[in-house]
This record gives structure tokens, sequence and C-alpha cells, in this order.
């Protein structure tokens, strides 16, 4: 009971030493929430479905993934998450009427599409998913309420905006120049910051019966995330998450809306936005109207899930993400690194490598792994810091393979071997490193070794005949160290090859061998 009173004092204290971003104050902030709520809820501002997600999309919504795990991971935070889909909206009727199809039938198709691909970058999904269209009736009495209280009017065609200069703290997310009145069209805005809150459709469009004074239509894009997140969590929102793209004017409007109709003076505590992903060389964001997008599925013919996420990890998830083959490279020998480790780990445990004795050894391993565990959690206390943890995590895993891999003791220009006695500290720093990965969403440090009996028939077939190909091999390479003969060497280099190509690793200790499959190679 103690120990598990000191282990959530801990997380509490963890938690409140946490810093984030305020975009409105230019600078990082302590957590603000408080941690005694049963729930922290978390709004993240979901797609409009007219078309396949691309990689821009991608990264915002995997670093997004991140962050939810290390809040849930690292600070024990109980998060709800919620997203919306918007399915009725100007580009969706217009690539509708292009495509000859129905608007909800189009909407649906790429809603589906996005779940899938989500789930294909092993993003969490939401708690809750919030269609627009489930929602007009809520969306509508939204709208009423600011009009009821003198935020909003009508206009001649029956579309109702918000009049921003009914509220004295616009712009507080990002400053910006209110234009002077008397250039909005006559009869129509009353400013040209005002937004629309309800759209009055016109002949052919999909509409929503309203209440008078505004005619039959559809909502604006901003009402519906200021809507559909009260809907779920009332006048208080904890977390409220998109691309930096949104801050303004979408985040903005919201902002202002919400504190209009819930009578707060700020809706949001914290706002998470992600940087942009420009492609290599070019200095603008990926978007569909500059033609510049690379789908999701043409990601994953050339890269894997894990290969993506690392690359979103390897940088501040508010700082501009470069994509391309070099940026993808780097991410993709970060990962194989940690594979080799685990590798290595999983051979000296096995005991295919050779041990000697070192009574300091464990001392200065855990020692290491106490110090890394403590700088990953500053870093990630400093507004999620995910480079430098792993970062510093890969150090860790450089120390452990270096004492595992090091030559005879006479060599002192490398460290020792660990003895026999530091198996268990070699397994716990593979099992901390491989906890902290898991933590960030990487999938591959969940997978089986190959050590590990398959269930599927196919892949059991496999394994043996892999481990029949190493083990020949193996009996041809004794046979070269003793007797010196440079042929055999080669014809074990060649079989080494050919099975680096089959995507299978394999790694010689001594006088023993192990394998692992790896991530398949971009085409």
């Amino acid at each position: 009971m103690f120990l598990r009173l000191l282990r959530k004092y801990s997380t509490a204290k963890l938690a409140q030493d946490l810093r984030i971003y305020d975009g409105r104050l230019k600078e990082k902030v302590p957590l603000q929430i408080q941690l005694t709520k049963p729930y922290i809820s978390f709004y993240t501002c979901g797609p409009t479905v007219y078309d396949a997600a691309h990689i821009g999309h991608a990264s915002c919504y995997v670093r997004l993934d991140i962050l939810q795990r290390i809040l849930r991971h690292h600070f024990q935070l109980p998060l709800i998450t919620a997203m919306n889909i918007t399915d009725i909206d100007d580009k969706i009727i217009v690539r509708a009427q292009q495509q000859s199809v129905n608007w909800q039938q189009l909407a649906r198709q790429y809603e589906e599409e996005f779940w899938s691909d989500l789930n294909q970058l092993n993003v969490r999904l939401p708690d809750v998913k919030l269609r627009v269209t489930d929602h007009i009736p809520a969306i509508l009495r939204f709208v009423q309420t600011l009009i009821a209280k003198g935020f909003a009017y009508t206009t001649a065609d029956g579309s109702v905006y918000f009049e921003t200069g009914k509220y004295d703290r616009y712009g507080k997310l990002q400053r910006i120049v209110i234009e002077p009145a008397d250039t909005a069209k006559q009869g129509e805005k009353r400013h040209p910051a005002d937004f629309a809150l309800w759209k009055a459709s016109k002949p052919g469009e999909p509409c929503w019966t309203a209440p008078a004074p505004f005619r039959d239509g559809r909502p604006g894009w901003h009402i519906e995330c200021s809507t559909l997140a009260s809907h779920l969590f009332g006048s208080q929102l904890d977390f409220h998450a998109g691309g930096l793209d949104l801050r303004f004017p979408h985040h903005e409007n919201e902002e202002t809306q919400s504190c209009c109709y819930h009578d707060v003076l700020d809706w949001v505590t914290h706002w998470l936005h992600t940087g942009q992903l420009h492609l290599e060389g070019q200095t603008h964001k990926m978007s569909k109207s500059l033609k510049n997008t690379v789908s999701i599925n043409e990601l994953l013919k050339s890269y894997s899930a894990d290969e993506f996420r690392m690359l979103c990890l390897l940088s501040h998830y508010r700082s501009v993400i470069e994509y391309g083959t070099e940026a993808m490279a780097t991410a993709r020998n970060v990962l194989r690194k940690f594979e080799s480790f685990f590798s290595d780990t999983q051979a000296y445990v096995d005991g295919l490598k050779p041990a000697r004795y070192d009574p300091t050894s464990t001392e200065s391993l855990l020692t290491k792994l106490s110090e890394t565990s403590t700088a990953v959690k500053q870093f990630l206390k400093n507004d999620f810091n995910t480079a430098s943890s792993v970062l510093v995590l890969g150090e860790l895993a450089s120390t452990v393979q270096r004492l595992i891999n090091s030559p005879e003791q006479g060599d002192s220009s490398r460290s020792s071997l660990i003895g026999a006695s530091n198996v268990g500290a070699v397994l716990a720093t593979a099992e901390y490193i491989r906890e902290e990965l898991s933590s960030y969403g990487l999938i591959f440090t969940n997978k089986h070794s190959a050590s590990d009996s398959q269930t599927n028939e196919t892949d059991h077939a496999l394994k043996h005949l892999i481990e029949a190909i190493v083990s020949t091999r193996s009996e041809i390479r004794l046979k070269a160290i003793d007797t010196k003969d440079a042929q055999l060497f080669k014809v074990c280099d060649l079989l080494r090859d050919r099975l680096t190509i089959a995507n299978v690793e394999l790694k010689d200790h001594g006088k023993t061998s192990s394998w692992y499959f790896r991530e398949k190679d971009a085409k």
C-alpha cells in the first residue's frame, strides 16, 4: 500500500513538473490542469474528408499520438480523447459534384480510409469519434445561444456570423491586425473579421432545417469543433490540439465563440500545435492545393510505420519536419541500431556470446541506466523533448553493446566484457529501453524475436529453414577458422549477404551466430 501511494505521489510530482509551450505567452508554462480530476480531456481537430490523407496530415496525427502516449505512460494522466470528422464542407460538395457521386457517400469513403491510415501508422484511435452531421441540432442550439447573447447576427441571405468586435480578447492566440469595418460589403458581414456560424444553403446544396431568423443551411467550419468539444467536455477543455496552420483562424475562432457561449475567460487550458511537414528542399507546407503531396499509402510502400514515427520522434513536435530520402535514411538507421542492440542483448542473455567476469561492470551499467532514466524524464518534462530522449536511449544501448561485444581483456583500448553474473543488468537495461521505445508507439519493440516459436505454420517452417541455413554456415565457418581457408570464409560471407537480401540479419559472436528479421528496405 505504501509503495503504491509513493508511486502515485512520484507520478503526480512528475506531472506537476511538466512544462508546456504556451503560444499566447510565447514561453513554456507549468501544467495548469487539476490532477485530481477523474479524467483529462484531449480534443483533436480531425480531417475534412474529401480526399485521401497525405503525410502532412500523418505527421500531425503521429506526433499528437506520441504526446498522448507520453501523457498516459510517463505522467499517468487519465486522458479521454476525442476527434471530429468534418463530413460536410464546401470542398466535399465540390468534389462530389466533380465525381458525380453523393456527397455523403464520398465523405464516408474517405472517412473509412482515414481511420485505416491511422491504424496502419499505429496511431491509437480516439476514445470518441464525432461526425459533424450527427450533431446538427446541437450546433443549431449553440448558434442560437450566441445570437441570444448578442454575439452573433443574421445577414440578408439568412446566414449567421459571429461579431468579432463584441469580443475584446479576439486575437489571443495569434495577434492580428483588424481591418477597418468599412471594407465589408454592404448588407453582408458587419466586419471583415466576422466569421460564419451558419451558412444559408444555395440551390442544390445539402442543407438542414434551421429556425428563424436564419435560413436552412449548414454549419460553418469553426462552430463544429466548438459544439462537439463542448458537447463532450463542457466549459473547460484541458488540451486542444491540431496543426500549426489551424491556430488562426480556426482555433482563434473556436476559442472566441466558446468563451462567449460558456461565459469563461479561457475555454482551453493548453493548446498544442504541431509543426508542418515540408518536402526536402521546399519551404512551404505539404498541401493538396500546391500539388506537392505524398499519400500515406505511397509512404508505406517505401517505408515502415516505425520509420515514419522515428522521423517524428527525432524532431520537436512544434518544429518543421523535412521529409525525403536523407531524413528517412536517418530514421531507418536509428531504428536499425536499436534492432541491433536488442539482437546483441538477446544473444548475450541466451549464452551465444562468451562471458568474462568483471566485478565493476554491473554497478557501472546500473548507474548508467539510472542516469539515462533521469535524463529521459527531464527531457520529456521539458515540453516533450523526444529527440533528446531517443538520443540518450541510443547512447545507453551503445554502452551495453560496447561492453558485451568487447574483445579479449588483454586489449586495453576497449571496455572489458560484462561477466556472466551481469546478465540481469543487461536484461534490465534492454527491457527499460524496450519499454521506453514502446511507450512512443514504436511497433518493432513488441514483435517476437526470431528465437520465439511462431504460431503461423508458414512462419514456423521459414524459421526452421533459416536456422538450418545459419547452422550449416556456422559449421563451415568453424572449419574456416580451424583451417584458415579463405575460400570457406568467402562462402560464409556469401551466405550472410544472401540472407541480408531476404531481410534476415545475421551476426557472428566468436564461434557462434544469431539472426533476426529486420524491416524491409525501401524500394
